[in-house]
């Protein structure tokens, strides 16, 4: 339902971070979210990390597809690869452009008996796209080069420059680079799943000794750009993944980075209330009291002046009681939780801490708020491209609050 909060909201004024942060507090305040510091997932944009901190949210997640993109244009930028790509470009243009040449490629895949595909146009703003164009050139390699080749076509005087074998070969190694990568933008994971994503990636980044010059430079341009990324939320993306019970071994982590992990989850623990009380703020009703919690009610109603002469014998040492009683249950949880067999990379977190509710009550309350948050705020930009299908030339009269619930429908059902 957050994700709608930021989406059905009009900005009138500059899209400044101090503009968009209040934005966002005032939807906080119309949808009663009553969390004062809510998690926010944005894109890397500096006017985004600037609202996320004006408005207080925390933590604040940079979604993990841009992020993804950033490293991944910068590595495709390197000169060769830039130039390789402009060389495509203009093949795939040519024939987007020419009947001619999209009919005669149409007989040639016939006759080569390959797929009766399409070739693919990149957008310079998304890099997967032209990973996209890259494939399916390869795919349709042997079928465009004869189409070139064609008398239909010399005829004409056409002259889009041919690709070398090297030109070639690049153009493998640069999919099969950058095949895991697009993997991991498709995953659209949650925040707990973020570290161990960007772990393997940059382990799959590591130079190697059979990689091309070229690839070698992709490779150091793309794990520079993502080894900088999310120092500032470390901490939220490493506890995530230690609440996932499919990532709670921490594989990728040293083991005393993973024993710190640990111990600041067990700290988390400990500033969770009573699940008592926070039934009672939930509920709005308080919890039926026993005999013995009846007397403690009763007497904490006596007069100030014996109120105030019992906290000052046994205040103290009540108070350092129970806070050793909750940080020995929360790290007890955290010992029988790490006790327990990992679950497969196929089943379901949030079932799984539903059933284990009763027995880690502290650490399954951590788990609601860490495993819910979306790691990417692409299906939230997708609201967009839904908002402009239904309100358009034909359906100009439609009031806000019935496109709300269309979007609503749309996206939910």
């Amino acid at each position: 339902m957050k994700t709608f909060v930021l989406q059905t909201r009009v900005l009138n004024e500059a899209h400044t971070g101090k503009n968009i942060g209040a934005l966002l507090r005032e939807a906080c305040t119309e949808w009663k979210i009553s969390d004062n510091n809510p998690a926010i997932v944005t894109d890397n944009a500096r006017n985004m990390i600037v609202a996320g901190a004006e408005a207080q949210f925390s933590p604040h997640i940079t979604c993990f597809a841009h992020t993804l993109n950033l490293a991944s244009q910068k590595g495709l930028g390197v000169d060769r690869a830039s130039r390789l790509l402009g060389k495509v470009r203009k093949i795939v243009g040519y024939f987007h452009r020419s009947p001619i040449a999209c009919h005669v490629l149409r007989e040639k895949q016939k006759l080569m008996e390959l797929p009766h595909h399409k070739l693919t146009q990149d957008i310079i703003t998304r890099w997967n796209s032209s990973f996209d164009m890259l494939d399916r050139f390869l795919e349709q390699q042997t079928a465009i080069m004869a189409t070139l080749m064609s008398k239909d076509l010399r005829k004409g005087g056409t002259d889009v420059g041919t690709l070398s074998e090297s030109d070639i070969a690049n153009m493998e190694d640069i999919v099969q680079l950058m095949g895991p990568v697009k993997m991991a933008e498709e995953e659209q994971p949650t925040l707990s799943v973020i570290a161990p994503l960007r772990a393997k990636l940059l382990k799959h980044l590591q130079p190697c000794e059979d990689d091309s010059t070229l690839v070698a430079e992709i490779k150091r341009v793309m794990a520079n750009d993502l080894s900088t990324r999310y120092k500032g939320t470390r901490d939220a993306l490493n506890i995530a993944s230690a609440l996932d019970p499919r990532f709670k071994e921490l594989p990728y982590l040293e083991k005393e980075d993973r024993e710190q992990v640990y111990a600041k989850l067990v700290l988390e623990a400990q500033q969770i209330p009573a699940m008592g009380n926070e039934e009672e703020g939930e509920g709005g009703s308080s919890p039926k009291l026993s005999g013995s919690q009846e007397q403690t009610t009763a007497s904490n109603e006596s007069p100030p002046c014996k109120k105030k002469a019992l906290d000052a014998l046994f205040a103290d040492s009540f108070t350092q009681t129970e806070r050793k009683s909750i940080s020995e249950t929360a790290r007890a949880e955290v010992i029988r939780y790490r006790a327990k067999d990992a679950l497969p990379l196929t089943g379901n977190a949030m079932k799984w801490w539903r059933s284990q509710e009763k027995e880690l009550p502290l650490l399954s309350t951590l788990a609601k708020r860490y495993l819910c948050i979306p790691g990417t705020s692409v299906p939230a930009e997708r609201v967009f491209s839904t908002a402009g299908d239904i309100v358009n030339a034909q359906r100009s009269v439609l009031r806000p609050d019935h496109v709300d619930q269309l979007i609503f429908l749309k996206k939910n059902l």
